[in-house]
This record gives structure tokens, C-alpha cells and sequence, in this order.
């Protein structure tokens, strides 16, 4: 199974992310990951993260609590798509699993150069 990516609905009007708002008024998109992502679905985990940064226009924040499995180019497609993000746009991360945690402390400073932060 590939990884999947579904936007969140809008949370209820006491909840909105109005103080995550740019001086600019855009606030960040927000999505989770479900599934597998490792090399034999690479190509369309790509896609679907590409397509994700480049329409946005601020932040990225996925959750990634239902993700059940990320290999190590799983996590590099991630750092290639946070390339894509507008200015200083960042790809936020939120619930990642132990092991991409692992990943990402490898990888070091890449990570933070790649415009990508755990939340």
C-alpha cells in the first residue's frame, strides 16, 4: 500500500490556526501520511508530496501518526519535496514514527537545510 495524503477539514471556528497565521494572513496547510513509504512506492509518495508543497503557499504541517512504515527513501523524498515549498516555507512534522526519528538524526543538518522541522 502507498502512502497517502488527505487534508484535514478545516477545524471548528473556536480551533482555527488564526495565531499560526502569517503577518500575511496565510495559514499552513495541514495533511496526514497513512500507509507505507519505502522504495517500491517511492515514485508515487513523491508525487503526492510534490503536488501537496508546490500548490501551498505557507507551511506544510503533516501528521504522520498513521503512518505504518517509512524507509530511509521515504524520508528523502520527504526532504526533496520540502525543496519544493515556496520562500522560507517549512514542511512541519508532527507524530513521526520512532524510527523516522532515527532517520532524521542521522541525516543532521540536511534535514533543517531541506526547510523540514519536528513538531
Amino acid at each position: 500500500m502507498v502512502a497517502a495524503i488527505a487534508e484535514h477539514p478545516p477545524p471548528p471556528r473556536a480551533e482555527r490556526l488564526a495565531d499560526r497565521a502569517t503577518p500575511d494572513g496565510v495559514v499552513p496547510r495541514q495533511g496526514r501520511l497513512t500507509g507505507h513509504a519505502d522504495l517500491s512506492t517511492r515514485p508515487d509518495f513523491e508525487q503526492l508530496l510534490v503536488a501537496l508543497c508546490t500548490q501551498a503557499t505557507g507551511d506544510v504541517h503533516l501528521d504522520l501518526a498513521e503512518l505504518d512504515f517509512i524507509d530511509v527513501s521515504g524520508v528523502i523524498t520527504l526532504l526533496r519535496a520540502a525543496g519544493t515549498l515556496p520562500g522560507r516555507s517549512r514542511l512541519v512534522l508532527r507524530n513521526p514514527p520512532a524510527s523516522m526519528r532515527r532517520i532524521l538524526e542521522l541525516l543532521g543538518p540536511a534535514v533543517a537545510e531541506a526547510g523540514v522541522t519536528v513538531d
